[in-house]
């Protein structure tokens, strides 16, 4: 499956390819006819368009947000700024753990000796200079070593798991408000073309050619046409605020046109069976830390065996006693005792790298699981969203030849508003399916890793 053109670089910028669909063209004032009789619909020639079913109208396409703008929004979102400060400090962590914790401990001694009794009677001063270490036996350093790597790779992997949580708010984000856009916009242009309607239907009922019913039923209609459209610009507009709000460097694409070239790809098949399986397996954040976390229980579990075996604290000191009289120089050897607590420890450790390992089979099922139910989805939308335009188109057909069945008399204007509403219908939910799919697609793809690009377009690396 390739991945996205404009966005795989780094996540092409989106958009709304804004076209509404087209209502049927207004038709002209009919010709005044006899009382009782209908008018005969104007031909072309006599400057009235009429609405047929092959009058282009179009929907909607989702897109995705241009590169540049979603190389800055990265870049500035403060959790991912979080997730490189923690992997620094993980880093840092590791650095101190390949050094080692043992130092060298100095002592200083001074003392005054006091004896009564002869020949030595008197009063000395005394000193004592001591200085040693503990010693961090191979096995030790290895699960140190071990740990620090366990570190920086659970950093490493929840960095990558905030940038896909950031990109699947914005993008279920930017979908939501370009959907309403594209409901607003067909909203607002069936609004418009019924205005245009119903000063037709009005010029004819003055002529006496239709009648005040015929006349009523559309200006009703006309007002819940243009509260439909209210409301729909009213969804937009909270739509649009909330995605500027949270993401503000977005108001540099004012249409939410985003990149053209990413709207083919958004509507593609997605990938399924064992193709889908194993670049879920491999590519997974949620998978990757949950290994990372396994990883970093089998290196703790591996310093706590090797802490079984103690730590031996190795000195030299140098002693002052009698005034000077005697010089002292010594080593030293500490080597504590192991207990039931060392054991405990490692059991604990041992135990919670079972649990580890447990939870990662768990969240490989489910993970597994939400990919094959978003493909599923996406494949069954994209087949909804193809059957939904076909029956928009033949809804447009029907509304053709009710609109010039009612113009010739044959219908009633209620059967032509009818006609009209399920025609607009239709397409909503063509419109809603076709986003639903693309929503589903980009989610899928972003569990699949192909959208974890670097600014140059190439994979971003894997730890």
């Amino acid at each position: 499956m390739k991945a996205f053109p404009g966005m795989i670089a780094t996540l092409g910028s989106a958009a709304l390819l804004a076209c509404a669909a087209v209502e049927p063209a207004a038709a002209a004032p009919m010709p005044a006819s006899t009382p009782g009789t209908r008018a005969q619909a104007p031909s072309a020639e006599a400057g009235a368009p009429e609405a047929t079913a092959s009058e282009p109208w179009t929907l909607a396409q989702p897109t995705l947000p241009r590169a540049e703008l979603l190389r800055q929004l990265l870049a500035q979102a403060p959790s991912l700024a979080e997730a490189r400060a923690l992997r620094d400090a993980a880093g840092a962590r590791g650095d101190a753990l390949r050094a080692g914790s043992q130092e060298f401990t100095a002592q200083a001694q001074l003392q005054q000796r006091r004896v009564d009794e002869p020949p030595d009677n008197g009063r000395y001063a005394e000193w004592q200079l001591q200085l040693n270490r503990p010693l961090r036996l191979p096995a030790q350093a290895r699960a140190d070593g071990e740990l620090a790597d366990a570190l920086a790779l659970q950093a490493r992997e929840a960095q990558l798991g905030a940038r896909r949580d950031l990109l699947d708010q914005l993008l279920r984000a930017w979908f939501d408000t370009q959907l309403a856009d594209a409901d607003a916009q067909l909203a607002r242009a069936s609004a418009q073309a019924l205005d245009r309607q119903a000063g037709m239907v009005q010029r004819r009922q003055q002529l006496g050619d239709a009648s005040r019913l015929e006349f009523d039923l559309v200006r009703a209609e006309q007002a819940r046409a243009a509260a439909a459209a209210l409301q729909a610009q009213g969804r937009a507009a909270s739509q649009r605020a909330a995605l500027l709000a949270r993401w503000p460097l977005l108001a540099a694409d004012p249409g939410l046109r985003g990149d053209p070239a990413s709207a083919a790809e958004l509507l593609g098949a997605p990938a399924e069976g064992e193709a889908l399986r194993e670049r879920v397996l491999e590519h997974s954040a949620t998978l990757a830390q949950a290994r990372s976390a396994v990883r970093q229980a089998q290196a703790q579990a591996d310093q706590a065996r090797a802490a079984r075996t103690p730590q031996p604290t190795v000195g030299a000191y140098l002693g002052s006693d009698r005034g000077g009289r005697e010089r002292i120089v010594g080593l030293q050897l500490q080597v504590p005792l192991g207990g039931a607590a060392r054991a405990a420890g490692e059991r604990a450790a041992l135990a919670e790298l079972d649990a580890a390992q447990w939870r990662l089979q768990e969240l490989r099922m489910r993970v597994l699981e939400q990919a094959q139910s978003l493909s599923a989805q996406a494949r069954a939308q994209a087949r909804a969203a193809q059957a939904l335009m076909q029956a928009a188109q033949s809804q447009q057909a029907a509304l053709a030849r009710t609109q010039r069945a009612w113009e010739l008399g044959e219908a009633g204007a209620a059967d032509w508003l009818l006609a009209r509403r399920n025609a607009l219908d239709m397409r909503m939910q063509a419109l809603q399916a076709r986003f639903d799919a693309a929503r589903m697609n980009t989610l899928l793809r972003l569990q699949e890793g192909l959208l974890d690009e670097d600014g140059a377009g190439a994979p971003a690396p894997r730890p």
